[in-house]
């Protein structure tokens, strides 16, 4: 699989993300819809797991704080509380996803941001970087 995040693209991806250590992100797609799957464990500003969405289904959601927008190819999470989109992905063709946007915590409280530009976690910017994963895992941070 393929992962775009921002403006940089992994190639050779298990489709698994992990940040600062710990498995934040799994994108899958069924091989037959092309539905995007996602699995995302979000935090808050203090490293507080808050909710678990697993293959776009929510095992916990503290306070029903998240809602989940899915419209073929692409799904979204948005926190209702602040109105911001914690993660937008879609779908770009059979083997190819994208991250369009993300703005989310890791399990440190580590800001991420995600714009079709760069990806930054705290103060290290990424963009415009073409990176083979040899079949792995993409690690950030």
């Amino acid at each position: 699989m393929e992962l775009n995040i921002g403006s940089n693209i992994i190639h050779n991806t298990s489709g698994v993300i992990r940040v600062l250590g710990e498995k934040q992100i799994y994108l899958e797609s069924e091989e037959r819809d092309g539905q995007l799957l996602l699995t995302m464990d979000i935090y808050d500003s203090k490293g507080n797991h808050i909710a678990k969405l697993r293959r776009n289904t929510w095992e916990f959601n503290d306070d029903n704080r998240f809602e989940v927008k899915i419209s073929l190819p692409s799904i979204k999470l948005i926190d209702k509380t602040s109105g911001y989109i914690l993660i937008e992905v879609n779908v770009v063709d059979k083997g190819t996803i994208q991250i369009l946007q993300g703005k989310f915590y890791t399990h440190e409280g580590s800001l991420i941001e995600i714009t079709p530009q760069f990806l930054r976690i705290e103060n290290i910017t990424m963009r415009d970087n073409t990176i083979d994963g040899y079949g792995s895992i993409v690690a950030i941070g």
